[in-house]
């Protein structure tokens, strides 16, 4: 029965270890990076079946309005005060506007079925989704840029694939040294049953050291930083991404709340000449054409406000999910 120890390896076991302890770490921020991945994912596709049921409900509220509009001309011209020509165009904006609640409603339907698979859900049947308000607060793009450098779960994981990549380095320079190991050994022999320790016991120090390889050594070293090298280029490319998507987002997300401010002011202006235009319309001072046209008009700024909302929800998760924490967008400052 013998027992060895290797007392020194030129640093080749302990890198083995540590790079085995590094892949680990490696393993836990990937499927973090991942987690962060899908959560995304989900909340994307919950903010966009919100934005379709929001514009489903202003094409269902376009299309009651313009079937009220025909009734009152249907009631008008039977009444012999408005021509067939008014009947016939409200009948056929009526239609177009069914027409269009129709296709908003498969749309939002479309899109409850991409939530439901990201759910792992088999129906929609009782899938639902509400509004809810997204806390992410524009600040500095200086600031976001600098919180991703940090708390991005793929850049910690290239920095330690480069801290691997250097263990390997030092690991392959050990073929360049010593090999020391201790040894412990002795002799058993069997009486009957029992077992017991002759006198041939030994113990001892060994070493070996390769000096000429014919170049291997040195090959591994150069093809280890090669590798080093290669994986510092993807960190700094991957560092360009995502300063890319931080950027992106962040721009993305300004637009967007200034797009909001300014959809809402135009709703309100639409629904001012909406009121007129009917009102004048009903007296006989205006025109069908100008009713018609204000309430088309009245549902695109309806439609671009609802747009707006959404980005702005839809961008604070795209620059959380930038940063590195998706679910940020969710939390109160």
């Amino acid at each position: 029965m013998s027992a060895s120890l290797p007392l020194y390896s030129g640093k080749r076991l302990e890198s083995a270890i540590k790079s085995a302890e590094l892949g680990i770490d490696i393993s836990k921020l990937e499927f973090s990076k991942a987690q962060d991945d899908l959560i995304y994912q989900v909340v994307t596709a919950y903010v966009n079946a919100l934005e379709n049921l929001a514009t489903s409900q202003v094409d269902l509220e376009t299309e009651k309005n313009l079937m009220e509009h025909e009734k009152m001309i249907a009631a008008q011209f039977d009444a012999g005060a408005k021509a067939k020509i008014d009947l016939l165009r409200a009948q056929v904006e009526t239609s177009n506007a069914l027409q269009d609640a129709a296709r908003s409603h498969a749309t939002y339907e479309v899109a409850l079925t991409n939530l439901a698979a990201l759910m792992s859900t088999d129906s929609i049947a009782n899938l639902t989704v509400e509004d809810f308000e997204t806390h992410l607060k524009l600040d500095d793009v200086e600031k976001y840029l600098s919180e991703a450098e940090e708390n991005r779960f793929d850049l910690k994981a290239d920095a330690l694939r480069i801290e691997q990549g250097e263990l390997s380095v030092t690991s392959a320079k050990s073929g360049w040294l010593p090999e020391v190991s201790a040894s412990v050994g002795t002799d058993l022999s069997g009486v009957s049953r029992r077992w017991h320790f002759t006198p041939d016991a030994s113990a001892g120090l060994s070493a070996s050291w390769n000096i000429f390889d014919s170049g291997v050594t040195r090959a591994a070293v150069e093809s280890a930083k090669v590798e080093v090298e290669r994986l510092k280029l993807a960190l700094n490319a991957d560092l360009d991404v995502v300063h890319e998507d931080v950027v992106t987002a962040h721009k993305n997300l300004r637009i967007a709340l200034l797009r909001m401010t300014t959809t809402q002011k135009t709703v309100e202006l639409a629904e001012e000449e909406r009121f007129i235009a009917t009102e004048r319309y009903n007296v006989g001072e205006g025109i069908l054409l100008d009713v018609l046209d204000a309430e088309v008009a009245l549902s695109t700024a309806k439609k671009n406000n609802v747009s707006a909302r959404y980005d702005v929800m839809r961008y604070s998760f795209d620059l959380a999910h930038a940063i590195g924490d998706t679910l940020r967008a969710l939390r109160s400052a």
